[in-house]
């Protein structure tokens, strides 16, 4: 059990891919945790949450709600909606958005939340389901300092590591240069183990040379097994979730003036992935989009 100074009786809305495990070892620090989404709460109930009909009783219910929905509309939705957090009519509540979506729509839902007296913090998390299951992924808090401190200890199991980075957006701004990384070395390592196939390397022999070696990178640690087996299940990240956290990136960049020639080329490859038929799809089957593009010799 992740030692704390006391429990809490926290909220959780859309415990998906990254909520479950985050929603499982919250319950196993001792926190009562509530929970909403759209879709069944089965496996949320499994788990020892507690289902809630709508994010206003989540934010009834809860003196911390965490947010982790997919897009900047679904959270406009939890706030403001007919049974969004608002309705509840609570001032001392704080949100927690643990997502990755455009800036400037996060900012805006912080502002909603501020105009009603809630303090909102912007604390994404980069890494796995896997990862957060074993607390091994890292967020980046931002915002108002003393709440990050707050809930700094429910944080932890998302991560042993959670950074403070700053002014509220810094989080995501770090989760942006995160996964530009992931993005470029996942497409790396699908070309690199397409290369491999086209030589007729044996896929061990690749997987056990780079994995120790300098050219290895975490991505590739993680994807290149599931390359060399033409698997792209389980899926711990879809194709179509990084594309849209790449739009947001690239919108970011655009704003900033930084160049990004590898992370566009990368979409493109990214959005070829999903036009033939794999959004849905782990990140991992890039390698078969790249394979598709070979030229018979």
């Amino acid at each position: 059990m992740n030692q704390q100074t006391r429990t809490h009786t926290v909220g959780l809305i859309a415990p998906g891919k990254i909520g479950l495990p985050f929603a499982a070892n919250l319950v196993a620090d001792g926190n009562a945790v509530w929970g909403y989404r759209r879709g069944s709460l089965a496996e949320f109930e499994a788990i020892g949450g507690m289902a809630a009909r709508s994010p206003q009783e989540v934010a009834e219910k809860a003196e911390i709600v965490f947010t982790c929905v997919s897009s900047a509309d679904a959270l406009d939705e939890v706030i403001s909606g007919p049974h969004g957090l608002l309705a509840a009519g609570r001032s001392d509540l704080l949100v927690v958005d643990i997502g990755a979506m455009a800036l400037g729509r996060k900012l805006s839902a912080r502002e909603t939340l501020r105009r009603a007296g809630i303090e909102m913090l912007d604390a994404p998390v980069s890494g796995t389901p896997p990862m957060v299951s074993a607390r091994k992924g890292v967020v980046f808090a931002s915002g108002e300092q003393t709440a990050c401190e707050r809930v700094r200890p429910l944080l932890t199991a998302l991560g042993s590591t959670v950074v403070y980075a700053g002014a509220f957006g810094a989080g995501s701004k770090l989760k942006f240069v995160a996964n530009t990384l992931v993005a470029v070395h996942t497409a790396a390592a699908a070309e690199a183990m397409a290369l491999a196939k086209a030589v007729g390397l044996d896929p061990k022999l690749v997987l056990d040379t780079i994995r120790p070696s300098a050219a290895s990178s975490t991505m590739f640690n993680i994807r290149a097994p599931m390359m060399a087996e033409g698997r792209s299940r389980p899926v711990n990240g879809t194709v179509t979730g990084l594309v849209d956290v790449m739009d947001a990136i690239l919108a970011t960049a655009d704003d900033a003036g930084a160049a990004m020639p590898l992370l566009n080329t990368a979409k493109r490859l990214y959005e070829r992935a999903c036009e033939d038929g794999y959004g849905a799809e782990d990140i991992a089957v890039m390698v078969k989009v790249l394979e598709s593009l070979a030229v018979p010799a």
